[in-house]
């Protein structure tokens, strides 16, 4: 049967119309499955820090962390404000303190497989090897192996981001000032007028003439 011109044109623009709205929603639904994908690509390469509650961090946790604070730091550091820090995420910032007990489990299970004692036991050079592990894991120059290190790593790359950044930027705004020669850092009292001068200009105006 032959359509007429007017049934033909009405079929031709609900073709139309019924192609550009698929057109539409295919894009769309590319748009959401693009979304989807990238949400799921950075929690895989960026796991966030789990709810827990806070409390009393442990002897066994909280010597973990000094020990640790100590074999990233590589040279001698003041422990009270890194004592302070811990003890006060621990009790006052949800997560951290579960995190922090699972660190100090993880870190002695590695060291007792490698190494044959507590992480706490071993000597400054092992430690130190074991902490590496935290940040070779976080390092991976390829995304495979970033994706690799985030399913079968997990722990370690939340160690990484809520343990040992944390340790070196306390580490930048504290000791690091003192390395450099000055005699405390920023916020700690220096008398009136000591901490407008740099390291060079205090030890050349207390020098002899």
């Amino acid at each position: 049967m032959l359509l007429s011109r007017r049934r033909f044109l009405r079929l031709s623009v609900v073709a139309t119309a019924s192609a550009v709205t698929a057109l539409v929603a295919l894009e769309s639904a590319k748009d959401w499955l693009l979304s989807t994908v990238r949400a799921l690509y950075r929690q895989v390469l960026s796991p966030t820090l789990a709810d827990a509650p806070t409390g009393r961090l442990g002897a066994r946790a909280f010597n973990a962390l000094l020990s640790t604070t100590r074999a990233v730091a590589g040279v001698p550091v003041q422990m009270s404000h890194y004592e302070d820090f811990f003890r006060w995420r621990a009790e006052n910032l949800r997560g951290y303190k579960a995190l922090y007990e699972q660190f100090a489990e993880a870190l002695d299970r590695r060291a007792r497989q490698s190494f044959g004692c507590d992480f706490v036991e071993c000597n400054r050079e092992v430690q130190q090897r074991i902490i590496e592990k935290v940040r070779q894991v976080h390092s991976t120059d390829t995304r495979w192996e970033r994706i690799r290190a985030s399913v079968f790593e997990r722990d370690w790359l939340l160690f990484e981001r809520y343990i040992i950044r944390d340790m070196l930027l306390l580490f930048s705004r504290t000791d690091a000032w003192t390395l450099l020669g000055y005699e405390a850092w920023p916020g700690t009292p220096r008398g009136l007028d000591q901490y407008t001068k740099a390291p060079s200009e205090r030890q050349h105006v207390s020098s002899p003439r």
